[in-house]
């Protein structure tokens, strides 16, 4: 039994002409389709670099503050422990009227988790994200080390209202002048390991928009009053 195909109205050739015109139209719109969306994405891409890297840089900034004043922060922690070492057999020491802090900075991280919880962050280079979140991850480290080292600074700035040390004093604060001797240093060496990847990733050198704190660059004899509003003459000190 033989069957017959229905012919097209104008042949064959027509016919797939037409088709192929369709096919090709479709390919076309899909191509079309795909551009705007790859455009889209790489416009997110942008979008998102641009905002890591400003919230990087300004983190950068602050860092950079931090390290300026760290020679005022190793000679205040020598001071101190000179004074520790004088309190002799009476325990009596000379009572600084100042003793400071180093600068506390908060690393912002805003706008990373914001991006990232978005999916937006999975639009840049593996390379490239893994750069960024191995920056946020020491700063967010930087960040919970200053706030240990704050506590530290705050026991130390007991020696404000003290004429005597008892042995057992001298010995835990010299445990908590180790401790922020420690985290000084911890500082310190995480910023080193982030200038790789700031200068990698072209992260531009912006200005810290925050004023700094100068205490630890007051000398220890400055009155307590006059010490806390040259050091922070917004807020002042604790």
């Amino acid at each position: 039994m033989r069957v017959k195909l229905p012919k097209p109205l104008h042949g064959w050739r027509e016919f797939a002409g037409e088709v192929g015109i369709i096919v090709i139209g479709v390919l076309i719109a899909l191509a079309a389709q795909q551009l705007v969306e790859n455009g889209q994405r790489n416009a997110e891409a942008r979008d998102a670099r641009t905002s890591i890297q400003s919230e990087l840089e300004i983190n950068m900034a602050r860092l950079a503050s931090r390290s300026s004043q760290r020679p005022c922060v190793q000679h205040r922690l020598a001071e101190i422990q000179g004074l520790l070492d004088s309190a002799g057999g009476g325990g009596t020491i000379t009572t600084p009227k100042w003793v400071g802090r180093p600068q506390f900075w908060t690393m912002q991280t805003v706008r990373w988790d914001a991006i990232s919880q978005a999916g937006r962050a999975a639009l840049l280079p593996p390379k490239e994200l893994a750069d960024y979140g191995l920056m946020y991850t020491i700063m967010r480290n930087i960040t919970g080390v200053m706030i240990s080292e704050q506590a530290d600074w705050a026991r130390l700035r007991s020696l404000e209202h003290l004429q005597r040390l008892t042995p057992e004093m001298v010995f835990e604060l010299n445990a908590t002048l180790q401790d922020a001797r420690y985290l000084d240093w911890r500082v310190m060496v995480w910023t080193s390991q982030l200038k790789p990847s700031e200068a990698e990733l072209g992260l531009k050198k912006v200005r810290n928009d925050l004023l700094p704190s100068r205490s630890a660059c007051i000398p220890m004899g400055t009155p307590h009053d006059e010490a806390a509003r040259e050091s922070n003459p917004v807020i002042g000190e604790p």
